[in-house]
């Protein structure tokens, strides 16, 4: 297993009841240890055993599936409550407090995002909506939207230097909102929203921005700095900027490898680490989503006539 002794409780239980901490074909990738949100839960041979419950956990864990699994049996208060074949992309919604176990006697490959009760309360209070008790989703039905986030969350454990804590906590912001809207029945609308930052909350955050260009601050982090709870300042920076806080970011990392590249003679794998890229390769990526053009070629066009620079 790729899973530290010492992990929060939720974790541990998960490893323990399902017997997956000395099983010799598991494998568990557990993100950041800062955050510890999400993992993804690997078998190449199924367990035999029933699963221990789940105690004393609260929130929900939302089981993605990434391979199909032919046979799956989850229990609640051990009442059986889904049994049979789960596709790719099939999503769980299951809630800690009813003490879930399961039975999977064949291999799975699972990514687990651990929701607290906490976050869905807080995307309801900032869009001013009634707060969600219950996430309802049909167990092994397949959610596109799940399925189009998790697979984000997948690729920042296989990939962790190349994903930053700024986008990922963007990425767990709006899988919560689909949560409360699409599982907990609620509309979410920016209608009744109006404001952006206020001048003093715009120069906060884009100072601790532009301090962290790597993009390894924590939107709680930034969102604490301008006194507001993460959902409203996510909305209110979007409302004053016309992008949200990850992005914006990656436009003055962008901005600063340009400035670099026609005042300097840096090859652009220095630029690309001096302005908080993982690498040349992902700035090259970054510069032509947003330029539509290399920048190594477009160094050279805005140099034409002068010397090389290397790159």
């Amino acid at each position: 297993m790729e899973t530290p002794i010492e992990v929060p409780t939720i974790w541990n239980q998960i490893a323990d009841t399902m017997y997956l901490r000395d099983w010799p074909t598991a494998e568990i990738k557990l993100s950041a240890p800062s955050a510890f949100s999400f993992g993804r839960l690997k078998i190449t041979k199924g367990i035999p055993d029933m699963a221990r419950p789940i105690l004393g956990e609260s929130g929900y864990i939302i089981a993605l599936q990434l391979k199909p699994i032919t046979h799956v049996e989850l229990f609640l208060r051990k009442k059986r409550v889904s049994s049979g074949y789960y596709p790719v992309g099939a999503v769980g919604a299951i809630s800690l407090q009813e003490e879930p176990a399961c039975f999977v006697p064949e291999p799975f490959d699972t990514l687990a995002v651990h929701v607290t009760q906490a976050a869905l309360d807080e995307i309801a209070y900032a869009h001013q909506v009634p707060y969600v008790d219950q996430l309802i989703w049909p167990y092994g039905t397949v959610d596109p939207i799940v399925n189009h986030l998790g697979q984000t969350l997948v690729s920042s454990l296989e990939h962790p230097q190349q994903t930053s804590k700024i986008f990922m906590d963007h990425v767990l912001q709006a899988l919560n909102c689909h949560l409360v809207s699409s599982y907990g029945k609620v509309t979410l609308s920016d209608r009744k929203f109006r404001g952006g930052l206020s001048p003093r909350q715009a120069r906060r955050a884009t100072e601790l921005l532009e301090a962290h260009l790597d993009g390894d601050i924590p939107l709680q982090q930034v969102a604490a700095a301008c006194e507001l709870s993460v959902s409203h300042f996510a909305r209110s920076f979007k409302l004053t900027f016309r992008r949200p806080p990850h992005a914006w970011l990656l436009e003055r990392r962008v901005d600063k490898a340009r400035d670099l590249m026609l005042n300097s003679r840096l090859p652009l794998a220095d630029i690309a680490a001096q302005c908080g890229f993982a690498d040349q390769s992902s700035l090259n990526r970054s510069f032509r989503r947003i330029h539509g053009i290399a920048p190594g070629m477009w160094r050279r066009n805005s140099k034409s006539g002068s010397s090389s620079y290397a790159v």
